[in-house]
């Protein structure tokens, strides 16, 4: 007697008494009742709102990154700004050395810099097209963050040193000693 294949067994219901109940395989139940569409909605502005602030923002970067215009140039050629620059750069260095610290220092050098170095991208701008001109300015970039750099390690180095030396002119040779 040849053998025959077992019957298939149909599923069993979870829940006795849900045959009738039972939702074909592809139909899906969709909640329409009030409460599901405010939830809905709650969520799609939620979103749109998330999605508007981050286009915002995202807007307002790219214009200030690429966009934002140079203030122009005062000065009447790239040569005259480049000196303007050369220039605050030393009355910048000599204004930061202090006994009061680093901070303080670097505050001095970068508040006597403001003045010429605000119209830095329109000096740029001014130099542009001349090789000799934009190496020039990149070499004054250089010698400021040198500067500084330089004016925050004197500041740190020296400014307890100066204090110790201040202390001992003032005790042992008189508050009448020059400064």
């Amino acid at each position: 007697m040849p053998a025959q294949a077992p019957a298939p067994i149909a599923p069993a219901p979870a829940v006795p008494g849900t045959e009738a109940r039972a939702r074909p395989l592809g139909a899906r139940r969709r909640p329409g009742g009030p409460r599901a569409r405010g939830r809905r909605i709650a969520l799609v502005a939620y979103y749109s709102f998330a999605a508007l602030i981050i286009a915002s923002c995202t807007l307002q970067l790219i214009r200030q990154v690429f966009f934002l215009p140079a203030a122009p140039s005062p000065y009447g050629s790239c040569e005259e700004g480049l000196l303007a620059l050369v220039r605050s750069v030393e009355r910048a260095r000599e204004a930061a050395p202090g006994t009061d610290g680093e901070d303080a220092a670097l505050a001095r050098f970068r508040s006597t810099l403001a003045p010429e170095w605000t119209y830095r991208d329109g000096v740029a701008a001014s130099c542009r097209g001349s090789a000799d001109n934009e190496r020039a300015l990149d070499a004054i970039e250089r010698l400021r963050y040198a500067e500084e750099h330089a004016a925050r390690r004197e500041a740190g180095d020296l400014a307890p040193l100066r204090r110790r030396v201040r202390a001992i002119v003032d005790g042992q040779l008189g508050p009448a000693s020059p400064r």
